[in-house]
């Protein structure tokens, strides 16, 4: 047992005891863990500063015997811009989300570090929809989770533009028009080059990528199958930020 340094972001945070935390962190040295943060909820705690939702912070922990124990923080990045607009408050619960349920508990992975926090510089800059299926396809695309997108999973042929496509998030892959039945989301060549696309583009050059607002919820309808088969579950997050991003924001 012992002190550690790290840096950290915080994915979770749930009140524990009468004035302590329990923080799910993604740190660069061990990867996914839980911790607790003692007095946290106190009025003076020189703490709270660097626990909270959605900031990057220097971290010193001690090596507890069941949990790890925040003894000092230091807020690096707080993107304050996030805590200040609905839908990139939404974006970025999802974002923790989708990172708490994908990553196992103990798994260092720098590359993965630096894609979670390449994801809130993005939705701390502007959210947009095309912004977050970017993330939830790069996050596919680290953890190995690859669908077929360009032959039919049913017969092998390879997909002709303009024919119709369904994609089917139980055998990973698009289907051809006549093999497109049973449980599929339609989909079109747009919406399949865009996920391509969205998997071989570098974060930084988003910009470039132009896709239709029917494109775009092809590929939405898509994923969010994929994800919930992947998972084993729904995402409680997603359609939260759907409706959110939807109602009008006065």
């Amino acid at each position: 047992m012992g002190l550690y340094r790290t840096k950290a972001i915080v994915l979770r945070s749930r009140k524990f005891a009468e004035t302590d935390s329990l923080l799910t962190l993604l740190t660069r040295k061990k990867g996914k863990i839980t911790v607790i943060a003692k007095g946290v909820r106190k009025s003076n705690s020189s703490l709270r500063g660097g626990v909270q939702l959605f900031t990057y912070n220097d971290m010193l922990l001690y090596e507890g015997r069941n949990l790890d124990i925040v003894t000092q923080s230091q807020c690096l990045e707080a993107f304050t811009s996030i805590q200040e607009n609905m839908e990139a408050m939404a974006a970025a619960s999802y974002w923790c989300e989708l990172l708490d349920k994908f990553v196992p508990d103990g798994e260092r992975d720098l590359s993965l570090f630096a894609l979670a926090l390449a994801g809130f510089h993005l939705l701390a800059l502007d959210y947009d929809e095309l912004t977050m299926r970017a993330l939830e396809v790069k996050l596919l695309l680290q953890r190995g989770y690859m669908p077929e997108l360009e032959r039919c999973v049913s017969c092998g042929r390879i997909l002709q533009h303009g024919e119709p496509i369904g994609f089917s998030a139980v055998k990973g892959g698009v289907l051809c028009g006549s093999c497109r039945q049973g449980d599929v989301v339609p989909m079109t060549s747009e919406s399949v080059r865009a996920w391509q696309q969205l998997q071989r583009i570098e974060l930084t050059k988003l910009g470039r990528l132009k896709v239709s607002g029917g494109g775009l919820s092809a590929l939405d309808k898509a994923l969010e199958k994929y994800l919930a088969v992947q998972l084993e579950c729904p995402l409680k997050a997603r359609p939260i930020l759907r409706e959110i991003v939807q109602t009008p924001q006065n």
